[in-house]
């Protein structure tokens, strides 16, 4: 379940050669790591605040990832689908169950305790985004150009800072990116906004 959630949140390779990092392999490899990682930030935070809060709840918590049983979820489970993402979406879970991580040490650092992640979505809705209406500072300004040059995705735009308008939340940020990979943007509640999982 854990594999077929990373598989569903991930870009497919199309998108991640169309992005045109160096290495498009490695560069799906870095980004189902990084959300079997967030998945793992998000449950170990969610556990300080609720006890009864575990790893098996947050497999089937449709509040936090919507692929939870969508078609591509259960496309992991079937002969068909993208098996290059299949591939670095398995191996990211033995990677983090087998604590064999040091390859992906630089992810960890960079997402730094982040438990969230958009797609596409964020760079096609932008300013009606509900992060960039609550407030989202991009900590690399390289985040919001990451769909830039992708035509398979319609309608993606360049994504900047801009100020939200939360009452709930103390300064203009709610959210910060802190990394990209493939077509995804990673992020975290911004420290001292007062939000938290």
């Amino acid at each position: 379940m854990y594999a077929a959630t990373i598989y569903a949140e991930a870009s497919f390779m199309g998108l991640v050669q169309q992005i045109n990092p160096n290495d498009p392999e490695g560069e799906m490899q870095r980004e189902t790591f990084a959300i079997a990682y967030s998945m793992f930030n998000y449950a170990s935070a969610k556990k300080q605040k609720d006890a009864t809060y575990t790893f098996d709840k947050m497999l089937v918590d449709k509040s936090y990832t919507h692929a939870i049983g969508s078609p591509v979820y259960n496309e992991y489970f079937s002969a068909g689908g993208d098996s290059i993402r299949k591939k670095y979406a398995t191996q990211a879970i033995i990677k983090m169950f087998t604590r064999n991580t040091a390859d992906m040490l630089h992810v960890i650092q960079t997402l730094d305790s982040g438990p969230f992640w958009d797609g596409a979505d964020i760079y096609q809705r932008f300013r009606d985004h509900y992060r960039a209406k609550q407030g989202f500072k991009l900590s690399d300004p390289s985040h919001g150009s990451l769909y830039q040059n992708v035509t398979v995705v319609q309608g993606t735009q360049v994504i900047e800072t801009v100020e939200g308008n939360n009452k709930w939340i103390q300064g203009p940020y709610t959210f910060m990116s802190t990394m990209t990979a493939g077509g995804t943007i990673f992020w975290k509640f911004m420290p001292g906004s007062g939000a938290s999982v």
